[in-house]
């Protein structure tokens, strides 16, 4: 079983999710008005997408999603 780690994604423009979807994170919900999405991401993957979404210009904040994803069954 593969173990994930929610994130939610605050940005700037939309323009930013085609990147963020790229990165690798499987994207669950987009909030257009609000400017946030939430997803999913491989445990082990966590850390260089939180590099490489940090000091971008359209993204203002990323945090680690409050709910234990262990309850959730992910097959590959």
């Amino acid at each position: 079983m593969v173990k994930r780690k929610g994130i939610i994604i605050y940005f700037r423009h939309k323009k930013i999710v085609n990147k963020i979807k790229e990165l690798g994170v499987n994207v669950t919900y987009i909030s257009e008005s609000l400017r946030y999405l939430t997803g999913f991401v491989d445990e082990e993957k966590y850390e260089d997408i939180f590099k490489n979404l940090k000091n971008h210009r359209l993204v203002k904040k990323i945090e680690e999603s409050k709910q234990e994803m262990e309850q959730f069954n992910f097959s590959v």
